[in-house]
């Protein structure tokens, strides 16, 4: 039930209970090859081919593409192309780039200063914008990339990281897969690794910034004036080494929380290892929940309601233990009483969490980096 606030097996599965769960929300996971030499580091979900069913588009670092999968709306998926999507490609934005009703893909390459944008046909192929790959400014290089309206134009803006000056980019679209490069700086806080989130956290109908501060252990949080200026609100404690975050509804208040996993960076070392709950207030402020446990190495989380009862969970990629902690929504939000272990059967590096065969809950595809495809688990 993950909510937008803008104006699928060979493999058994145990379950290990870390609380009051002791059956897995999952089915055995399916495995979805790749092939060799493609060693996928980034995911996300969108409809592609406007059938009506949710795809799978998976960038490779190793390969510098971007393989999409269709799905057949039951959690089936089969591989269509593989497209060229720049150097290391390290994170992908889905969204209507050129405003023709069909989805795009815009992409952060690790390595080099720029974003490639491609276009989509709507049939699940996809070409370069013009000018793509575009040169963008991130000191040293992009890591993570996300979409917005952030000036009220109507066309689909993208911010992108720069970590090495604690900024981050925006990059202005005009709306017809365009962007004005190299950028404009939004400054934040200390070493915005990772991830970011761009939702309405205020209910004011207009775009809002969520950031991990890695180095300063908080969440920065820069509220939109919808021209495309930001104010930064105050630094939010979010536990040592915050890495991803992700927004959703955990507590079914229909107001924003946040979610975030913490990792050292080091898989030998566990002592950061945590998924952090910020519950909140609806008007732009969030409150410290409680620190959950989670497998070793957390280096992803994604959202959705994984058993079908209103409330957003939590799906922590466990790339150090080869498992998800799955951490349950409830009336009080996230709660380390209310979590479970998922075994993936493969290592994993990132997830994105939807429906894939239209039952009302979410579903996970995962990429396995060191194996050359995707973990899929179908709710039960």
């Amino acid at each position: 039930m993950i909510r937008q606030w803008l104006a699928a097996g060979a493999l058994g599965v145990s379950t290990i209970a870390c609380g009051a769960r002791t059956s897995s929300p999952f089915r055995s996971p399916i495995w979805i090859p790749l092939g060799a030499g493609r060693n996928p580091s980034s995911i996300a979900t969108g409809d592609f081919d406007r059938d009506g069913r949710v795809d799978v588009a998976v960038g490779s670092e190793r390969a510098n593409d971007v393989t999409i999968l269709l799905g057949d709306g039951r959690g089936g998926f089969r591989v269509g192309g593989s497209i060229p999507a720049g150097e290391s490609p390290t994170e992908i934005f889905v969204g209507d780039l050129d405003r023709d009703g069909r989805l795009d893909l815009a992409i952060a390459n690790h390595g080099v200063p720029t974003v490639t944008v491609l276009l989509g046909d709507g049939r699940g192929g996809f070409r370069p914008a013009p000018g793509s790959p575009l040169t963008v400014r991130s000191r040293p290089h992009p890591h993570t990339i996300g979409g917005c309206d952030v000036d009220g134009d109507g066309w689909l803006d993208l911010i992108v990281d720069s970590w090495g000056e604690n900024r981050l980019t925006l990059l202005r679209g005009d709306g017809r897969g365009g962007f004005r490069t190299p950028g404009e700086p939004i400054d934040v806080g200390r070493k915005p690794y990772r991830n970011l989130i761009l939702a309405d956290l205020n209910a004011d109908g207009r775009c809002d910034v969520v950031t991990p501060s890695y180095d300063a252990g908080a969440v920065t949080i820069l509220l939109g004036d919808g021209r495309g200026g930001f104010r930064a609100g105050p630094a939010v404690p979010a536990g040592p080494a915050p890495f991803s975050v992700r927004v959703g509804d955990f507590n079914r208040d229909r107001k924003p929380d946040l979610a975030l996993e913490n990792y050292s960076g080091q898989i030998s070392d566990s002592s950061e290892d945590a998924l952090t709950f910020l519950l909140g207030d609806g008007r732009g402020g969030f409150r410290l929940g409680p620190r959950i446990a989670t497998g070793r190495a957390p280096f992803d989380v994604a959202v959705g309601d994984v058993d079908g009862d209103g409330f957003d969970d939590a799906i922590v990629v466990n790339g150090g233990s080869r498992d998800f902690t799955v951490a349950f929504g409830g009336p009080n939000g996230l709660s380390p009483t209310r979590t479970t272990t998922v075994p993936a059967g493969r290592n994993v590096v990132r997830a994105a969490a939807a429906d894939f065969d239209g039952d009302g809950k979410a579903d996970l595809a995962a990429a396995s980096d060191e194996e050359h495809g995707v973990v899929v688990l179908m709710a039960r």
